[in-house]
């Protein structure tokens, strides 16, 4: 099978127990496009957490962000696909997680808002790299809510995750991204159907796509995909839903995919 499109995770999978993404990772990824592959970084961040990516590349290439609410061109910033979450599901999301005195942050394109600031809400302002605006109810921010994010300790962000899976029903879906966040996007919106649509764009079958990721948001995309690809570092649930199983992230998985399944060495 020629593969003709290849979408990636960043967190967990693309970069490194450092954040960092690899100098043989690099060289891979180049070398993919140079054969004339698409290359999809597919994540929960906004673009502007993707562009130390972004920079690498000379081409216009697409960019799944808020965990597959939005399809945005890196280079010329067109939007090929975008889902948002309707204003009943977000004020319910808002409201609960507000209720149950969890820090709670949504995104308006690239504008971030949070219920309160606090060090773990600072702390996610220092990740995103964007300003953080303090709102008391989901009808100030402007603009359409690309996704929600509740922030928690683990165990409890894993336990509600369950109960607000099953209170939501498929209006949203709802899932972690890492342990601690757990982020709501449109029931429409999802990473696997993020790569139907570029598929359509760039007229690419699934059959030839390879989709690599660690997490329960990664889910989608795996089972979308022609290849689906576990990384080493992914839970076994996730492992056990995939064709194969690469290295982890702190040794070039992505690369190892690269090498073998698209430039055959």
């Amino acid at each position: 099978m020629k593969y003709k499109l290849i979408a990636v995770d960043m967190d967990g999978t693309l970069l490194n127990g450092e954040s960092v993404i690899t100098e043989a990772t690099k060289t891979a990824i180049l070398q993919a496009i140079d054969a004339d592959v698409v290359f999809v970084v597919s994540t929960g961040r906004p673009m502007r957490g993707v562009e130390n990516v972004n920079a690498l590349f000379s081409q216009d290439m697409p960019f799944i962000v808020f965990n597959g609410a939005a399809v945005v061109m890196g280079k010329s910033r067109k939007v090929l696909f975008n889902k948002y979450l309707d204003l009943t599901s977000a004020k319910e999301i808002f409201e609960a997680g507000t209720s149950r005195n969890l820090p709670v942050v949504l995104w308006t394109g690239e504008r971030l808002w949070a219920n309160r600031k606090c060090d773990t809400t600072r702390k996610y302002q220092q990740i995103s790299g964007a300003e953080m605006t303090v709102i008391d109810s989901i009808e100030e921010p402007d603009g359409d809510i690309s996704k929600i994010v509740w922030i928690g300790a683990a165990e409890e962000i894993s336990k509600l995750q369950h109960e607000m899976s099953v209170l939501l029903g498929t209006a949203v879906n709802c899932h972690t991204s890492r342990p601690e966040f757990l982020e709501f996007v449109s029931g429409e919106a999802d990473k696997g159907s993020a790569m139907a649509e570029i598929g359509k764009v760039y007229g690419i079958d699934k059959s030839e796509m390879i989709a690599i990721g660690d997490g329960y948001n990664d889910v989608s995309m795996l089972k979308y995909a022609g290849l689906g690809v576990a990384m080493q570092n992914a839970p076994d649930d996730i492992k056990a839903i995939c064709d194969h199983v690469t290295l982890s992230n702190n040794n070039d998985g992505v690369a190892a995919v690269i090498n073998r399944f698209i430039l055959q060495r």
